[in-house]
């Protein structure tokens, strides 16, 4: 006897959240980066600016942004495939392809500047970290957990990746001065120059910028506009409590130099 068959009708006209006017959504996400800044509340880079650690936790800090540069890096290669404007005729005549195109590039190591995770392993030759010792580090949890919110929404949609990556983190970054801080603070107290830090002084707030105004140019619906906020909001607060989990070494047994 044969089965009825019922196929539902799902699909609904007129429904969905409200679009909000670009500028109006971007200021609410604005705000609410404000409220939970990650650089804001995170003490160990200028505890390092002012030379007040010892190098161990130097080192630990340098192994901890090797992680973060190892994973994302890659990522970069989504943001390229799912540009919205891979179709223009020329690779210059689009904005989106070709910004992120450039951008890899960069952190790739072939516009000039070296390789960034590269940058980062030559930080910890420095500081005397073997590449055996790097390989077998394990990040804080809350390093993990902040690297891999990001991972998610990179692979989601290129509006949940552009927000995540280039609008919450690379733009946040760049805005702190947090890579100059450290910059100096290691040129002066612990006698470094640190490559890594000195392209990052410049390059990151250059790409934020860049993020921001392509984010502004996708944010046009009410159902983008969801997942942007969603987006921003979850790799805001885990890169906030991990800057919370580093701010404990300070409390550490031998964490400060004595002065």
């Amino acid at each position: 006897m044969p089965v009825e068959r019922v196929f539902h009708n799902v699909l609904r006209a007129g429904e969905g959240p409200a679009a909000k006017p670009p500028d109006d959504f971007l200021a609410e996400l604005e705000a609410f980066i404000e409220a939970h800044n990650p650089y804001r509340v995170n003490r160990i880079i200028q505890a390092i600016g002012d030379g007040r650690v010892t190098v161990e936790i130097v080192r630990r800090y340098a192994k901890e942004l090797y992680y973060l540069g190892r994973w994302m890096t890659p990522e970069f290669a989504l943001l390229i495939a799912n540009a919205p404007d891979t179709d223009a005729l020329r690779l210059e005549a689009s904005e989106h392809y070709h910004h992120w195109c450039q951008n890899f590039a960069d952190e790739s190591g072939y516009l000039g500047d070296p390789n960034h995770v590269g940058m980062k392993v030559e930080h910890c030759h420095q500081l005397g970290i073997s590449d055996d010792e790097l390989e077998r580090y394990v990040p804080m949890p809350e390093t993990v957990g902040s690297v891999f919110t990001l991972l998610y929404y990179m692979r989601g949609s290129y509006e949940e990746g552009l927000a995540a990556f280039g609008y919450a983190r690379e733009r946040v970054a760049g805005m702190s001065g947090y890579a100059a801080t450290l910059y100096n603070g290691l040129g002066k107290h612990y006698g470094m120059t640190v490559k890594n830090y000195a392209v990052h002084a410049y390059a990151e707030g250059e790409h934020g910028d860049k993020a921001a105004e392509l984010l502004r140019k996708v944010v046009t619906t009410g159902y983008v506009q969801q997942k942007v906020r969603r987006a921003v909001e979850h790799t805001i607060l885990t890169n906030e409590l991990r800057s919370h989990a580093l701010n404990r070494w300070l409390d550490e047994p031998g964490a400060l130099r004595k002065q």
